[in-house]
């Protein structure tokens, strides 16, 4: 990792792709080979790999697919076996389909990987009944609501795109205030709690927009547009110091 003083965090769909400017993105990373690249996505692996090469966008310093449930480092894609036994420990998927399967509007809609579960969820309540039962049974489990669609999907408790930024920051030694997150969606609130210096895109939804911390910078433009502008402004005040802060994990892993 040798010449990298700076990493972008980012969201994928809605972020860097979906709203136009893509090309004109690469071509930012092409003109700043000092900036280090993870992506955080609720894709699986294969899906983000594709979008990836798609648009030609940079070799990962890691990704983290499925909301986080699962890491993979450098251009190899290199499974991170700690993050996944982490996020076995409590992890029940045939708990959670017995225990919900009796509750009356939520109706199993399937599968998308091992650390996915979707159900059809008839009314915004029931998601609150849902949390209440897992809670009381003792099953730990991260929950995302998509009201639009009326689903409900269940993962790992550990499944967050703040805590796998946080597991990646640290075995590959880098400071966090070398660190700048994008995002535009429900599942990027918790890397916009102020631990980062970061950029909300423009088209980003009503719950992430309402995030006031200082070091968050809303843009006025969206999609790949928004976090060009985003990191034009943090690399202009010079925000990033030496990316290590001392440790060689990643450079084993890439």
């Amino acid at each position: 990792m040798n010449g990298l003083r700076r990493v972008l965090a980012t969201d994928i769909d809605g972020t860097l792709v979906g709203y136009g400017g893509e090309e004109h993105l690469v071509g930012f990373f092409e003109r700043h080979a000092d900036l280090a690249v993870i992506y955080l996505t609720g894709r699986t692996r294969h899906n983000a790999e594709t979008v990836l090469r798609r648009y030609g966008f940079p070799t990962p310093l890691a990704v983290a697919t499925e909301v986080g449930a699962e890491i993979y480092w450098g251009r190899h894609m290199v499974m991170d076996d700690i993050w996944a036994f982490q996020q076995r420990q409590d992890w029940s998927p045939r708990r959670i389909l017995h225990l919900l399967e009796a509750v009356d509007g939520v109706c199993y809609r399937g599968r998308s990987s091992h650390w996915r579960l979707a159900f059809d969820v008839h009314e915004p309540g029931m998601v609150k009944e849902v949390r209440r039962l897992l809670t009381g049974e003792r099953v730990a489990v991260h929950l995302l609501w998509e009201e639009a669609d009326h689903r409900l999907d269940v993962l790992p408790a550990k499944a967050h795109k703040g805590l796998a930024l946080n597991h990646i920051l640290n075995r590959a030694g880098i400071r966090s205030r070398a660190c700048f997150v994008a995002g535009n969606g429900e599942n990027d609130r918790d890397l916009m709690q102020g631990h980062f210096p970061g950029v909300i895109v423009a088209n980003a939804c009503h719950r992430l927009k309402a995030s006031t911390s200082e070091v968050i910078w809303h843009s006025s433009r969206p999609g790949a547009y928004g976090v060009i502008e985003g990191l034009t402004r943090w690399c202009d005040q010079g925000a990033a110091k030496p990316l290590l802060a001392g440790a060689e994990g990643a450079a084993d892993l890439a």
